[in-house]
């Protein structure tokens, strides 16, 4: 079957794991590719509701290999936290790959004091996680990944030294406690025992998974607008979260994806900072929000709320080359009389249909196109013929503007509130 790659196709929180939830029930490998702890996916199955930070969307298939992959950074804290919750006859399948770098507590200190210094109107919107600092360790080569938790203990020892002489000397500046040696070492410890079975060299899995024809879902972390070259930075994330990144981060070669499908909200939330062109401040957008229930997984903050962008996902298809497109909660829609869609911007006096970059962004004016609402509920329907006629023109406009195919509908959370045409 090959290899099929979930991308949330706006600013994040689309319900990419509702999604992924679904298509791992028939996936032999769950892959997450990137990002850590700062953002989450809910799952809703026979065994509860769950949101889950760092660990694959697949881990409630027994059957399904779950691999939390290279390109990610790690809390395993969070996970310990996190498998608590999960029941252990899933804890089986789980996987961390020797790459996947260490996210440390002065991680999460560096990461909450940067953010205090920008100014009000300027804040990242960073969760505080420590992920941005745990991929400035990476990207300057002085990072811990889960394969150094491994090694010879004095080896393990001068990693930390070496890399603490660099995160110390930070910490001060911002007159933050220090960290030892020890300190660091005995939290390794503890991440080694309860982890050392599952940190492995995954490479050689996924490549017999590929070679055998299997299914493997690559799954990524937040959506388009705040990937790290294509997202409205610096209000983004530290990593890749296209299909791009899905190649270079997982593990699984770029003519295994066979196909992409792209994550889509039938409105648009963005939660953090930076422009978000369709975002409401009025009583509609309350309503988006009370009705979808748009709060952080992760730190439960409301969501930005907004009617959907076109234009951003237009570009979204397009960087991602989506081949289907799921969209979710349009059941959020059922009792709104009117609905409108963003088609352009005017920018500067001039009209586009183009997403300009950041600061460009902050100057946009939004052009919308008014559609019908339908009032009445979509909740119960399970097939295309179901929905009522005035959704379904909806779903078929937002298919023509970004001219890919809506294979997916979901008008719930739960695992059989989903239409596939």
């Amino acid at each position: 079957m090959g290899a099929i790659s979930v991308v949330g196709a706006q600013w994040g929180d689309e319900g990419k794991g509702r999604i992924v939830d679904y298509l791992a029930s028939k996936a032999d490998a769950v892959i997450r590719y990137q990002g850590g702890d700062n953002a989450g996916h809910t799952v809703i199955n026979e065994y509860g509701k769950f949101a889950l930070h760092i660990i694959p969307s697949g881990i409630f298939s027994k059957d399904t290999i779950n691999i939390v992959g290279a390109g990610t950074v790690v809390n395993f804290d969070r996970m310990i936290d996190e498998l608590k919750n999960i029941p252990e006859e899933f804890h089986n399948n789980l996987f961390i790959d020797v790459r996947a770098h260490l996210i440390f507590p002065f991680n999460k200190d560096l990461d909450g004091a940067e953010e205090n210094t920008r100014k009000s109107n300027d804040k990242v919107g960073t969760t505080k996680c420590g992920i941005g600092p745990t991929y400035a360790d990476k990207a300057s080569r002085i990072g811990l990944r889960a394969g150094d938790l491994l090694l010879d203990e004095n080896i393990l020892k001068d990693k930390i030294e070496h890399l603490l002489s660099s995160k110390n000397k930070t910490l001060k500046n911002y007159n933050l406690a220090e960290y030892t040696v020890k300190d660091i070492f005995d939290k390794a410890m503890v991440w080694k025992n309860k982890f050392k079975d599952k940190i492995q060299d995954c490479l050689p899995i996924i490549e017999k998974l590929v070679k055998q024809g299997k299914t493997i879902l690559l799954e990524g972390q937040l959506g388009v607008m705040r990937d790290i070259d294509w997202g409205v930075y610096p209000y983004c994330t530290s990593s890749s979260t296209t299909v791009g990144g899905a190649c270079a981060l997982s593990g699984v070669p770029f003519r295994e994806i066979k196909s992409v499908v792209g994550i889509v909200k039938a409105y648009t939330t963005s939660v953090g900072g930076g422009p978000f062109p369709t975002e409401l401040f009025d009583d509609v957008g309350e309503k988006l929000r009370r009705i979808g229930g748009e709060f952080g997984a992760t730190t439960g903050r409301p969501r930005r709320c907004g009617w959907l962008d076109a234009v951003a996902l237009k570009q979204s298809a397009y960087l991602n080359s989506f081949t289907d497109i799921a969209i979710t909660k349009i059941d959020v829609l059922d009792d709104f009389d009117t609905i409108k869609i963003a088609t352009s911007y005017t920018v500067d006096g001039k009209t586009t249909d183009y997403l300009p970059d950041t600061e460009a962004q902050k100057r946009a004016h939004v052009n919308y196109e008014v559609v019908k609402g339908w009032m009445t509920s979509t909740k119960d329907c399970r097939t295309w013929e179901s929905l009522p006629e005035e959704a379904k023109k909806y779903i078929l406009r937002i298919e023509e503007l970004i001219g890919v195919r809506i294979k997916y509908i979901s008008v719930g959370p739960e695992r059989d509130q989903l239409i596939i045409r």
